[in-house]
């Protein structure tokens, strides 16, 4: 069995390698600095530092350690949360930057996730994004209700229906497909069968999961919804060498 280190980040518990929580509310061991907080929508590079709170120092690429296969994920989505963003900011020395794409007007949450060299301490920082000049935002706070199926092109996804309770861990199989009958032909993405990225509906908290495989189409996800309501989900990975997006949605009781 894969050992599983427990911490707490941010007052909510974290499973290292499985889920990692974050609360965008509460003072973080990590501050996200951005160098500005509104942009233009479009192509951009957001640019940003990230300071170690307890010693007031900047961390770089060398204070980070590798976490599938990256240094640092950002994870980037707006207030309906429909629009989302995962990439994968690099360090000149001075500052972090990422590119990025914006078609939507909205102020988004910017969330910076890693883990300490020193010590392991993983983080989830967050900031917001003004975005503008771009079409209109969309509605929010969002109506999401339980969607546990859904596509990308031919890639196909579903998730079970078992029943989710606020603070329990939760197993669920998540079963790829394509909807024109062939088999998928899927690859590790970042290390890892899938990602699950998810938050509930008012964007303040980042849940992170990496399903285990459990076939050659198939994984099981361990997580644990930390309050009841509805969770948008973003469920990643690679089939036939494209990085498909699936969005999904959960009620957590």
């Amino acid at each position: 069995m894969k050992k599983v280190k427990f911490l707490l980040l941010a007052g909510i518990l974290s499973l290292c390698g499985q889920a990692a929580f974050g609360h965008g509310g509460e003072e973080q061991r990590v501050s996200l600095e951005p160098d500005v907080s509104s942009m233009s929508a479009g192509a951009a590079s957001y640019k940003f530092q990230l300071i170690d709170t307890d010693t007031n120092q900047l961390i770089g690429d060398n204070e980070l350690a590798i976490s599938h296969e990256k240094k640092l994920h950002l994870i980037i989505y707006d207030p309906s949360l429909k629009e989302f963003q995962h990439v994968h900011p690099e360090f000149d020395g001075k500052m972090w930057s990422a590119d990025v794409q914006f078609a939507v007007d909205g102020d988004y949450w910017v969330w910076a996730q890693g883990e300490l060299a020193s010590d392991g301490t993983e983080f989830s920082s967050s900031t917001r994004l003004n975005i503008s000049g771009g079409t209109s935002a969309w509605p929010s706070p969002p109506v999401l209700t339980d969607v546990r199926t859904g596509s990308s092109g031919t890639s196909a996804i579903n998730l079970s229906q078992k029943k989710l309770i606020a603070g329990k861990m939760a197993m669920l199989d998540l079963t790829m497909s394509r909807t024109d009958g062939t088999t998928p032909q899927l690859t590790p993405y970042l290390g890892a069968f899938a990602h699950i990225i998810a938050t509930p509906k008012d964007g303040d908290e980042l849940i992170h999961v990496h399903p285990v495989s459990t076939g050659p189409a198939q994984g099981m996800i361990h997580a644990m919804f930390p309050t009841a309501g509805e969770y948008r989900l973003w469920v990643q990975f690679i089939d036939d060498g494209n990085l498909k997006t699936i969005p999904l949605s959960v009620e957590v009781f």
